[in-house]
């Protein structure tokens, strides 16, 4: 997907919040007061433009658009990360997304999520997590090492999750306890509240 659709795509997931929260607005407010003001779509913008400088092999563009996303919007989204289009952040601070992880489209996440390794041995230091579309990760939860996370899921605030869910689970707690078919649940009662 092009460099353009992946941000038109995301802008959209920043519409959608003002379509929710039942606010007025027009496209161009809502692109300007995210560009200029709203640290969650610049955070998402810088990562997508230092990915675009990966994918060219401009490996010091890349580190650069990187460190300067953390300067400005506290999130490390690392360049060689993969994400899918509609990539919806809330609040970046804390944000850390290792540099193998790989996500699907409609992600979401809130402050102080990280994506990174379980332990620095050897055998795991390569190893992050694979996550599925439309997933929503809440306040400070931690999703360690090489698991898979499948659609539809939500990873609760502050949870801890270090085995892999099924599409649509919700994990909660430390360690995550997981709850089959709850974050499916979850996800199809706030679209309802939303219509």
């Amino acid at each position: 997907m092009k460099l353009r659709e992946l941000i038109h795509r995301d802008f959209a997931r920043y519409v959608q919040t003002y379509r929710l929260r039942g606010q007025p607005f027009s496209e161009r407010k809502v692109f300007w007061e995210s560009f200029l003001f709203k640290a969650g779509f610049q955070a998402v913008f810088l990562y997508r433009l230092s990915h675009w400088f990966f994918q060219k092999g401009w490996i010091y563009l890349a580190w650069f658009v990187t460190r300067l996303n953390i300067w400005l919007t506290g999130a490390e989204i690392e360049f060689n990360a993969r994400i899918g289009p509609g990539f919806f952040i809330a609040h970046p601070v804390g944000i850390v997304i290792g540099r193998g992880t790989e996500m699907g489209e409609g992600i979401t996440l809130f402050q102080g999520v990280s994506f990174v390794v379980k332990s620095w041995h050897p055998s795991e230091i390569g190893r992050f997590p694979k996550v599925g579309n439309h997933c929503y990760f809440f306040s400070h939860s931690l999703v360690l090492g090489g698991i898979t996370i499948g659609n539809h899921c939500v990873v609760a605030a502050q949870a801890v999750v270090t085995k892999d869910l099924p599409p649509g689970a919700l994990a909660r707690g430390v360690p995550a306890a997981i709850y089959p078919g709850e974050g499916k649940a979850a996800i199809d009662s706030w679209t309802k509240e939303s219509e």
